[in-house]
């Protein structure tokens, strides 16, 4: 029976291999009597006619074959002489065979066709099968094209190694004794190799252009999605377009993953496409490396470089490329390797051959690098210098798969413009046009002339005035506002005071459920402390008063159990006066931690004060001002420290294996940081709104709500879009432009906030125009490819060149086809 045949068959010997004639790579099994066993088609009699479509040759030789281990040649068969591997010469005119398919290693019986005028070499007689052979003139063993496909498409995505991939063969064949089958693990490599490059130059075409060989980087397809004049560029792109709408943009990085072991035996390594792909050529290379002196480099790429500098057994520390900086498409013939780290005369060579890659060169190049700030220091000198890495000159350089991805981009640009353009027209109209028009004349000049002038979006001025410059200010005035000093000394130990409770209580609600002695008594000092402050404080208060009481009516100060998280059991702040954790003394009305403090916030409402208690509450609503300034300051800082511990610490993949308890506890530490400042805020609000702050202070001092904490991607990366939408909380904004005539400092940051808004709402509406003609210039691509084979089918002589340029033709033509109708709508075409 055949296990790979569908249906259920059994057959006498005769009759199956009339049913394999044409089938030599089934499985069989024999039943003995008692099981089924393995056994092979040729164990049964097949034999394996080659060139008369599976039928005998009418002309079949008489003679010998010659002796079976005369396999000479370039490529020998190294391993036709294993022990066990015979050649049954039993038959004339036949030889045995190992061939090596998708489903298993097989031997088989193979007769060559023998008519006059046939090929006299076997190897096309395989070839002509569909079988490759491992050898020239007496190839014993060979591959067939599918099982040399199937390992292409293996260690592309599957990342299989060869030996893996043939040991995954052999244990097809015989699960149980994979070792008893040939190894052809060696044949393999060399195989693979040759037939790799064959079908690389075919798909490119030199199968068809036979009068030319392929030149550096001719194996390989750049990026259909960046502009290329006589590609798919017209041939009036330089006046269709602007001049940064077809700007090359590349990015150039190093990879030292990508090392390369020395070999013992360096001539065994023979290139078969020596630069015809990504990597460039070797000869002209090393001639740069010899002739280049490297400059001193910085304190950053001598750490980068140090961990494989040392590295005696690496021929190639790492590699280095230029790609497409828009779709991370590798520039051909711009790969490099390392020898001693990333250096600048590696980088050098790759950015000059990526530059020069498209024939007809455009106007601008942006190259972005991540250590350019250096490295672009003596580029100019260093390539005058270079011998053998020219770059092009003239144009003016900036130093600094497709389909899918460009309807990603698509959407991605439509979401960024829906997202920037409502905040920006609406700032804009809150806003003096004449400040707008100051401000758009000031961007035009900083985007044509940049350098300093980029400036512009930085503040100039210094930030809101903190709670220190407003008591210096306030000092100053007091005498003459209320005709008393130390007012404002007073007023600052009052909200201190607040600050050491809420300290306080805090530590009370980080005590475990059952404290040890020595911390019950260190929390009762604590308290003894602050009582005897607040004491002394109300003391003075009568003083500052004029004897009037400031006793307020609203009861003790409560925290936001929603401002308190990760501190403790929220249940615990249920009420203060229930406080059971710790005894205090009977005689006090109330623990220090939750004592009001006679300040003129905290009067009872409808209390009448005097003119000396008014003033003391102007005093006190600007100081509030400055709190609660000082608290957002302090938050905003404390919020971004979280973000980067959850970006470095927390989420990184670096760190995977270091996220214990250091970083769990200075994230807790941060968080305790955030909740304070938050705390500290809502009670400067509080009293301002007790003071009776005017409408313009309460619309710019708005509620904290715990949602408001929470570090969103806008905040971490700067360039994400949707940072001018209402996703930000109101305190990383601001966002109230009718103050912006009445503060100094709003009026800045509104400048501030304007220009940015305008650059994200532009720079998302270059970026959609950008991806629409980038779906054109795709489609054009792709129906380049498709006339180049047009024209190869109509210069075809023989019929198998035509019937493949056809079929590529037609490919191209289906790839241009979806294009257009993915981007239906969406793309900019030019004429």
């Amino acid at each position: 029976r055949c296990l790979s045949c569908s249906g259920t068959h059994a057959w006498c010997p005769s009759c199956v291999l009339k049913a394999h004639q044409h089938n030599p790579f089934h499985n069989l099994q024999l039943w003995n009597g008692r099981f089924y066993e393995t056994t092979t088609l040729q164990a049964q009699g097949y034999i394996m006619y080659l060139g008369h479509g599976g039928e005998p040759c009418p002309n079949l030789s008489h003679q010998p074959d010659p002796s079976p281990w005369q396999d000479i040649g370039s490529m020998e068969d190294v391993f036709a002489q294993e022990e066990g591997d015979t050649i049954n010469d039993t038959q004339l005119g036949v030889s045995n065979l190992v061939i090596v398919h998708s489903t298993g290693v097989y031997s088989h019986s193979v007769s060559w066709c023998q008519c006059p005028g046939a090929e006299k070499a076997r190897h096309l007689h395989l070839m002509k099968a569909r079988l490759f052979p491992a050898s020239i003139a007496r190839p014993r063993s060979a591959f067939t094209f599918d099982v040399l496909d199937n390992f292409l498409i293996d260690a592309l995505e599957c990342k299989t190694s060869a030996m893996s991939f043939y040991q995954k063969l052999r244990r097809f064949t015989n699960n149980a004794f994979p070792d008893t089958i040939p190894d052809r693990y060696r044949e393999l490599m060399r195989v693979s190799r040759i037939w790799r490059d064959l079908v690389n130059r075919k798909r490119f075409g030199f199968g068809h252009d036979t009068e030319r060989s392929p030149g550096p980087g001719d194996l390989a397809l750049y990026c259909p999605a960046c502009p290329q004049p006589g590609i798919n560029l017209p041939t009036s792109w330089r006046y269709d377009y602007e001049e940064w709408l077809v700007m090359r943009r590349y990015v150039v990085d190093g990879n030292f993953t990508a090392q390369h072991m020395k070999m013992k035996i360096p001539e065994d390594d023979v290139s078969l496409a020596d630069g015809k792909g990504y990597m460039v050529t070797e000869g002209p290379y090393q001639a740069h490396i010899d002739d280049s002196v490297e400059e001193k480099e910085a304190t950053i790429i001598v750490q980068v470089n140090a961990t494989n500098i040392q590295r005696s057994n690496l021929r190639a520390t790492g590699v280095g490329a230029t790609a497409c900086a828009r779709h991370g498409c590798f520039v051909p013939h711009a790969v490099v390797d390392f020898q001693k780290g990333e250096r600048h005369m590696n980088m050098d060579y790759s950015i000059c051959n990526a530059v020069k890659y498209t024939p007809e060169h455009i106007g601008s190049t942006l190259i972005i690098y991540d250590v350019a700030c250096q490295w672009s220091i003596h580029f100019a000198e260093r390539v005058d210098q270079a011998i053998i890495c020219p770059f092009p000159r003239g144009p003016k350089y900036y130093l600094q798969l497709a389909i899918k991805s460009l309807l990603k981009k698509y959407r991605q640009a439509l979401q960024g413009v829906s997202d920037t353009q409502g905040p920006y027209e609406e700032l804009t109209r809150s806003l003096d046009l004449d400040d707008v028009q100051e401000w758009k004349k000031a961007a035009e000049k900083a985007a044509q002339d940049r350098g300093e002038l980029l400036d512009i979006y930085q503040l100039k001025m210094d930030k809101a005035p903190s709670m220190a410059e407003i008591r210096l200010r306030l000092t100053e005035n007091e005498l003459s506002a209320n005709g008393r000093t130390g007012s404002v000394a007073w007023l600052i130990e009052g909200i201190n005071i607040e600050n050491s409770q809420d300290a306080l209580r805090l530590s009370i609600r980080q005590l475990p459920q059952d404290p040890t002695a020595s911390q019950r008594t260190a929390i009762e000092e604590r308290r003894q402390k602050l009582m005897a402050r607040i004491i002394k404080f109300h003391e003075a208060a009568e003083v500052m008063t004029n004897g009037m009481e400031l006793k307020g009516g609203e009861g003790a100060p409560l925290d936001n159990p929603e401002l308190c998280l990760e501190e403790a059991d929220t249940s615990n702040m249920e009420d203060p006066e229930e406080e059971d954790i710790l005894d205090f003394d009977s005689n006090i009305d109330s623990p220090a931690e939750v004592t009001e403090i006679w300040m003129p916030s905290w009067a009872a409402s409808g209390h009448i004060m005097d003119d000396v208690v008014l003033a003391l509450g102007q005093e006190e609503l600007e100081l509030r001002k400055g709190q609660a300034n000082d608290c957002l300051e302090k938050l905003r800082q404390a919020l971004g420290d979280r973000s980067v511990v959850f970006r470095e610490k927390i989420h990184s993949n670096k760190s995977v294996h270091h996220q214990g308890t250091r970083s769990k506890k200075e994230l807790q530490t941060i968080t305790l940081s955030i909740n304070r400042h938050a705390r500290g805020y809502s009670r400067a609000r509080a009293a301002m709104l007790r003071l009776g702050a005017d409408s313009d202070t309460v619309a710019v001092y708005q509620p904290i709500k715990p949602q408001d904490l929470v570090v969103s991607k806008e905040v971490t990366e700067e360039n994400r879009h949707g940072q001018g939408s209402d996703k930000l909380a109101w305190f990383w904004r601001i966002n109230n432009a009718e103050d912006s005539q009445k503060n100094i400092w709003m009026n800045e940051f509104y400048r501030v906030n304007w220009l940015k808004a305008k650059a994200r709402y532009n720079r998302w509406s270059e970026e959609l125009k950008l991806v629409q003609h980038e779906m054109f210039w795709t489609i054009s691509w792709f129906r380049t490819q498709e006339e180049r084979w047009r024209v190869r089918a109509d210069e075809s002589i023989k019929n198998g060149n035509r019937a493949y340029a056809e079929r590529q033709a037609s490919m191209w033509a289906e790839f241009s086809a979806q294009g257009l109708k993915n981007f239906e709508g969406k793309l900019l075409i030019t004429s």
